[in-house]
């Protein structure tokens, strides 16, 4: 006879136990929010509603000075600091690094639960990296899953206690800053694997001078599309920032306008499992956009080049042939 573990166990416990207990943690909760006076109030106010801040506030000054210059929306420190989602990211990374540790520190050919469960998302984003890409676009699988896994544990940082609550913790995708360093570090990433594929040429898609040759219209013509295309490789860059950090700080102000007005606390429970789903999608999002970037980088006039070739090939084969037909 065998014993069901006990997350099994959990499932079979009644109903009105379940319901019982999960009263009674709600009610313990609103119990001590009335005593230490933080309690919502109705109807909220501004103080009751903690809204996240757009990026990260310095906790180790090095040099400069605390004045700030307001730029509308976006606040500009004048000072070399460590902000707390600099600190906060650390920690995400620390907690990446020992994650590696543990999983491959024992790698057997019977693989525990830890090393299995790895192994299973390891494979996973192997095959849809080669179903988006072909086996050729594989060996950027630790870029893209250092992306993902960075993105989504600082994605999910809003459900620990205290983050965002005190000054040294701020999860470091609500703040653009750490969402400008990993567009732009996927930017220089897709653009020199497209560089070593396609050398030199890899620039004739925004200064495509040999259209020339098929005459000044066209060459002109091909100038105004590399400008363009030039344009929209930057744009790149803000759209990834924005995305990610626009999802991210939203997030939070959801979470914190529901907790301000509920005063059950596993109402929120809703928002926080679409807030882990949210954060998941856009981690996910993020990665695969700049998979997509390296795809079309690695792709980028090698295909012209291979059409244009094999149809100088078949010109070549006919004018061969006409005389022997002759």
């Amino acid at each position: 006879m065998t014993t069901a573990s006990w997350p099994a166990r959990l499932f079979e416990l009644p109903t009105r136990g379940v319901l019982a207990v999960v009263a009674g943690i709600n009610l313990l909760g609103i119990v001590l929010a009335a005593l230490t006076g933080n309690l919502p109030h109705y109807p909220p106010g501004e103080t009751d509603i903690h809204v996240a801040d757009q990026t990260g506030t310095p906790i180790f000054t090095f040099s400069g000075h605390d004045a700030i210059s307001p730029l509308g929306p976006i606040t500009i420190w004048n000072d070399i600091s460590i902000s707390n989602s600099i600190f906060t990211a650390w920690i995400v990374m620390a907690i990446l690094v020992v994650l590696s540790i543990l999983v491959t520190a024992r790698l057997s050919e019977q693989p525990g639960r830890l090393q299995n469960f790895f192994e299973l998302i390891v494979q996973y984003l192997v095959d849809f990296m080669r179903e988006a890409g072909g086996s050729g676009v594989v060996r950027f699988l630790p870029l893209f899953g250092s992306l993902f896994l960075f993105a989504l544990f600082c994605n999910w940082l809003f459900i620990v206690p205290l983050m965002g609550q005190i000054e040294l913790l701020h999860p470091p995708t609500a703040d653009y800053h750490t969402n400008l360093g990993l567009a732009l570090t996927g930017f220089v990433w897709y653009q020199a694997a497209g560089i070593r594929q396609n050398g030199l040429g890899y620039f004739t898609r925004w200064i495509n001078l040999p259209a020339f040759k098929e005459g000044p219209l066209v060459g002109g013509v091909m100038i105004m599309v590399g400008i363009i295309e030039l344009f929209s490789e930057l744009f790149r860059i803000l759209t990834l920032t924005l995305r990610l950090w626009g999802n991210v700080w939203g997030g939070e102000i959801v979470l914190a306008v529901g907790a301000a007005l509920l005063f059950v606390p596993s109402f929120s429970l809703i928002f926080i499992g679409l807030e882990l789903f949210i954060g998941f999608i856009q981690a996910f999002v993020f990665a695969f956009l700049v998979l997509l970037y390296i795809i079309l980088a690695l792709e980028s006039h090698s295909g012209e080049e291979h059409e244009a070739h094999e149809t100088h090939e078949s010109e070549a084969h006919n004018d061969e042939a006409l005389p022997k037909a002759a």
